[in-house]
């Protein structure tokens, strides 16, 4: 079993409903538990064409198997969703992110791991800062704490929406 931060994000449609789908998929899966689930953050687009607010949040998911099984179970979940991808940074129904693991990581041409924006985006950071042992992740000499003061520039506005779904795995150690 792998532990692996995930990133949702939705701007199309209803977007809660869009990350609330997401979340249910991933608990669904066989080889996945649902550990635990952040708040729901609206932001403006970062990069991209013109278009609506974002609602993004962060989960952490424990899954037996290899991170690039993962991303293909994420993508066949955005899919199922109808998740269309024309254009880099356009609008989504649903995009899900492997963001970071602390056992693996992967460095090829469809997957990088730790995602390579994650120290940037303050959209990111603040629902992954809400997740278990997340304070304690590093990056380049650097924690994800000290990354996000970083981003002051950038500004997320916390939602009241709460997912709803099935019981979360209670986890405390990780």
């Amino acid at each position: 079993m792998i532990l692996v931060y995930l990133g949702l994000g939705s701007n199309l449609g209803r977007p809660v409903q869009y990350l609330e789908a997401g979340l249910q998929a991933l608990q669904n899966l066989s080889n996945a538990s649902l550990i635990a689930v952040s708040s729901i953050y609206r932001t403006k687009p970062v990069g991209g064409p013109d278009q609506d607010d974002y609602f993004n949040q962060a989960a952490l998911v424990s899954y037996s198997g290899t991170l690039e099984q993962l991303l293909n179970d994420c993508q066949a979940i955005e899919h199922s969703n109808q998740r269309v991808r024309n254009e880099r940074w356009g609008p989504r129904t649903l995009d899900i992110d492997l963001l970071y693991s602390p056992h693996e990581a992967s460095d090829t041409k469809s997957l990088q791991v730790p995602h390579p924006r994650l120290t940037e985006r303050l959209f990111v950071l603040a629902p992954l800062l809400e997740l278990p042992e997340a304070d304690t992740i590093s990056i380049n000499d650097k924690t994800l704490y000290e990354w996000a003061a970083l981003q002051h520039t950038q500004h997320i506005q916390l939602t009241h929406h709460q997912w709803n779904g099935a019981d979360i795995v209670e986890s405390n150690k990780i």
